[in-house]
């Protein structure tokens, strides 16, 4: 079993807009709704979870998921206070079992099949997968006063993105491990390692932004128009 997770549960206090960040109109349509779509073409997925605020559970069922003529079912879940607890209740929705799961944000729909692909395929080195791609800017480090500590050699550091990918048992019981012990991280791939786990990382995708800003917002029109021209029809 494939299964994907999709986390948007977010506030979206960034974009400084009148809606969420997952509900923003791109070229017409909901971000999320791009996002899920993108998902619907991958022909070994076997079902998709969408993780929204309990609020959001209704609109998101007529409103978001109602245009979408999806090949794969959808299954709505409430998320949680942190992206932590919402990804932690959407992989409680997919159960325990023999089977993979893609952990990805909402507000990234530029997410491609070969990228789905190469997760994976990378999964199955170590149990756990990233996509990432490498930093190109010069990295300081801080202290507190905003005082540079030492430059970082970029060589070695790279910027994660979703969807990250695990066996499903893996992350499961890592996420629950994190809970007894009071860790908290940003992202899963943190959480398998507290648990131990070995991640691998496969190339990332330039074009897989997370949309956070308007600026983001901008530079996704841009994306979109990008993507269409290149595909037939």
């Amino acid at each position: 079993m494939i299964c994907a997770v999709i986390v948007a549960g977010g506030s979206g206090s960034r974009m400084k807009a009148p809606v969420r960040k997952q509900y923003l109109n791109l070229d017409g349509v909901p971000i999320v709704a791009h996002t899920l779509m993108a998902f619907d073409r991958h022909s070994d997925l076997d079902r998709m979870v969408l993780v929204v605020p309990e609020n959001d559970l209704e609109w998101c069922r007529t409103d978001i998921l109602g245009p979408l003529c999806l090949d794969h079912d959808v299954q709505l879940i409430a998320g949680g206070r942190r992206r932590q607890d919402s990804v932690f209740n959407g992989l409680n929705a997919v159960g325990r079992g023999d089977g993979t799961v893609m952990i990805h944000d909402g507000v990234r729909p530029f997410v491609g099949v070969p990228l789905m692909n190469a997760c994976l395929d990378g999964v199955k080195i170590s149990g756990g997968c990233v996509p990432a791609i490498p930093a190109t800017d010069t990295l300081k480090q801080v202290d507190a006063n905003g005082r540079i500590i030492r430059t970082l050699d970029r060589r070695q550091i790279l910027l994660a993105q979703t969807p990250q990918t695990f066996s499903l048992d893996l992350i499961l019981d890592a996420h629950r491990l994190a809970r007894q012990g009071g860790f908290s991280a940003t992202d899963d791939a943190s959480i398998a390692e507290f648990a131990g786990e070995t991640v691998t990382v496969v190339a990332g995708d330039p074009d897989n932004i997370k949309i956070t800003t308007p600026e983001d917002l901008s530079i996704a029109t841009v994306i979109l128009a990008r993507w269409r021209a290149k595909t037939p029809g």
